[in-house]
């Protein structure tokens, strides 16, 4: 009886059974189906009408399904406000207290939304909550997309062996057929992570197979546009040009299908940039650009090409130190870490170089984290330390509660005690700098919370 029961049913991407019949997910399905073919319009129109349509043939909140569909459409081409306002409207619906299910979609939307937005903390935290809630409900359909968020976000927080884990997962979600992701998208997280552990040799052996599918590019672009360009910017550097121009012709080809999305169009004219050494496309690029690491990536390559062709230093200079700060305040730390080598190299004088955090000198502290418990056993408090690196006051609070776990204390004022005699254990012996000075000036008479 019951297997002729799941004869009778489909599986939706809402991770529930749902009627073969029922209106609502055949309309899904076309939104799918137009979505990965590129035209987006009507993916989202379709999307649309699935949440409007009315369906009594099950029991089941097939609209809220839709409207959380339709919102993550939203956020793969960056129209958050639009994402964020249907998650805002299905969780005042009062059936959503009823249904754990959809509580837990909901939870991983968002969080797939935030990290759209560059809250990579924020975003951290939000799918830990929908991954924990999911498991508890038995909703292993969007499992992928919990894991897929932590696996980015851990990466791009320096963070490799909890980018590692949540790969691991994503490899154990497709072993398993929870195919809430498009392949592209998970083998884009592995492809970065392949590049973090081993090298752009072996990352850019799985790029190519990824670029040399048009299926599986155009699906990648359409979902994660951000992706395209550092996969073009990965194949020039490894002498790739065939499949860097590759990656642009279909940029474009999406780009010109769907002309009333500014972010694709923003992605064809970062990648064209890049293929041509064009600083234009990517000045172009950088200012219509809405995802906040995209945008940070662009002005990145601004940089970088300006030293390339050896003109423009002090321009150079300001695109990398713009797009290390960027980096640093959605807590894309790994990535502020990289463009912060690159200026050290070439501006080592540089009056600027007072604003990089320095390297760690205790031992199991990153320079992130050595940077902030040094600041804040200074008396600055959690708004002050994150004005001063550019970061986020989240991003400081987390790194604040990485720091107690290791070095064994509870508060800030047993920090501040514990940090000269780690300080002296280190070696650190430099005399006072002009931000040492500020630091002091800054001290409060009483230790605070930020």
């Amino acid at each position: 009886m019951i297997e002729r029961r799941r004869d009778q049913l489909v599986r939706d991407n809402a991770g529930a059974y749902l009627p073969a019949n029922c209106i609502i997910t055949g309309i899904l399905a076309q939104a799918r189906a137009s979505w990965q073919s590129g035209d987006l319009g009507a993916g989202i129109s379709y999307a649309k009408a699935a949440a409007l349509a009315h369906c009594d043939r099950c029991r089941r909140p097939c609209a809220l399904y839709a409207r959380l569909q339709q919102a993550l459409l939203f956020a793969s081409i960056r129209q958050i406000d639009g994402a964020r306002q249907i998650v805002d409207d299905v969780t005042a619906n009062p059936a959503i207290h009823d249904d754990p299910r959809v509580a837990a979609i909901t939870m991983l939307v968002r969080a797939k939304i935030t990290f759209a937005g560059g809250d990579l903390v924020e975003a951290a935290a939000q799918a830990e909550a929908g991954l924990q809630l999911a498991n508890e409900v038995g909703l292993t359909a969007w499992t992928p997309l919990g894991n897929l968020i932590l696996a980015t976000t851990a990466l791009r927080r320096g963070e490799l062996s909890t980018s590692l884990h949540y790969a691991n997962k994503l490899k154990e979600d497709a072993i398993f057929g929870r195919e809430m992701l498009n392949a592209s998208q998970s083998a884009w997280i592995v492809i970065q992570v392949a590049e973090a552990e081993k090298g752009r040799e072996q990352a850019a052996l799985l790029a190519g197979e990824l670029l040399e599918s048009e299926a599986a590019t155009r699906s990648l672009l359409t979902d994660e546009p951000a992706a395209i360009p550092w996969l073009v910017r990965l194949m020039i550097s490894q002498n790739r040009p065939d499949l860097a121009a590759y990656g642009v012709h279909l940029c474009d080809k999406v780009a010109n299908e769907n002309p009333d999305v500014p972010e694709i169009g923003a992605t064809a004219l970062h990648a064209a940039g890049l293929l041509h050494g064009d600083i234009d496309l990517l000045r172009r690029a950088a200012e219509i650009h809405i995802d906040p690491w995209a945008r940070a990536l662009a002005v990145e390559d601004i940089g970088l090409l300006l030293i390339q062709d050896g003109v423009g230093c002090p321009e150079a200079v300001e695109n990398l130190e713009l797009a290390m700060r960027s980096y640093a305040e959605m807590g894309s730390l790994r990535d502020s870490s990289r463009v912060r080598s690159k200026l050290r190299c070439i501006n080592a004088n540089s009056q600027s170089q007072a604003r990089f955090w320095p390297s760690s000198r205790i031992p199991g502290l990153t320079d992130t984290e050595y940077a902030v418990a040094k600041l804040v056993s200074n008396g600055l408090t959690n708004g002050q330390a994150a004005d001063q690196m550019f970061l986020s006051r989240h991003t400081v609070a987390f790194h604040l509660r990485k720091i107690f776990q290791k070095i064994g204390v509870k508060s800030r004022l047993e920090l501040a005690v514990l940090w000269n005699e780690l300080s002296a254990d280190a070696g650190e012996s430099d005399p006072p700098t002009t931000r040492d000075h500020e630091l002091t000036r800054l001290r409060p008479r009483q230790l605070r919370a930020g």
